[in-house]
């Protein structure tokens, strides 16, 4: 059975009274979750998959996909790189020598600058399964429900349209910041802010995906929860982002924001 979210303004209902007309009872709004939750969902979720073993294999399948992916696209990078310049410089002089060697160095470095960011690219969605084992286990622990999976096809047709629509907001405005840092300098004490709060609400959204997924619920009615705790979600965005500001963590961070971000869903929920 799908669940939603209740719609963030009151609502009024009507109930009869006994042997009188009907009346209009208020119906309180969803609770909104507080700045601090944010905070303690973000460090709660560290403390679960670093204090429970069991969760350490799923946590690890990010960073193996890393490595699987950048050691063997840069490995046949290198050899294919080695093969191109052995067809393209041909000889036996001192100069040929060097001059193939010096491709072969500049070549293969390209190759495996590629190999890591394909690997960043991917590394991602193809432990999505992984990081929803994590956001189940999490829930579990905190007294939730065992939740049926949504079906492979429309999982994947609403995290892409989830991805989308980040990319679409995310990118268009990082461009925007970037031009107006390059022609005017000095707006580089507003843009780096604006910069990071961006990152940092594209974090939360990103990490979100896993526990809204299960809960099939779709981009119209994340946008309503997004919305209705803004400031929280920030706060815990933020911290992500701080995290991403250390070079290779980014994959480190994926286990736990992802446990962190399932804290701040079932909160919603019991609110």
């Amino acid at each position: 059975m799908k669940e939603t979210f209740v719609a963030p303004a009151a609502t009024a209902a009507r109930a009869p009274l006994p042997g009188g007309p009907l009346v209009h009872v208020q119906v309180p709004a969803q609770p909104r979750l507080r700045i601090l939750d944010g905070a303690s969902s973000f460090f709660g979720g560290l403390g679960f998959v670093f204090g429970n073993p069991r969760v350490w294999p799923y946590a690890a399948v990010p960073v193996l996909v890393l490595l699987t992916l950048v050691s063997g696209l840069g490995a046949l990078g290198i050899w294919a790189s080695w093969h191109l310049v052995s067809a393209i410089l041909a000889g036996s002089s001192a100069w040929a020598e060097v001059g193939r060697w010096l491709l072969e160095i500049l070549l293969g470095g390209v190759a495996l600058l590629l190999a890591v960011l394909c690997g960043f690219a991917f590394a991602q969605p193809l432990s999505g399964a992984a990081l929803e084992a994590i956001s189940e286990r999490q829930e579990l622990a905190l007294g939730g429900i065992k939740r049926e999976k949504p079906r492979f096809r429309d999982n994947l047709f609403r995290s892409l349209a989830v991805n989308l629509l980040g990319l679409a907001v995310g990118l268009p405005l990082f461009a925007l910041l970037t031009v107006v840092e390059l022609f005017a300098p000095p707006a580089a004490v507003v843009t780096i802010p604006l910069k990071f709060i961006l990152s940092a609400l594209l974090l939360a959204w990103d990490l979100l995906d896993y526990p809204l997924g299960l809960r099939g619920v779709n981009v119209r009615e994340r946008l309503r929860f997004f919305g209705r705790n803004f400031m929280p979600l920030l706060v815990f965005g933020s911290f992500g982002a701080i995290v991403l500001l250390v070079p290779g963590l980014g994959l480190l961070l994926l286990p736990f924001g992802v446990a962190g971000a399932t804290r701040l869903v079932v909160r919603a929920e019991r609110a």
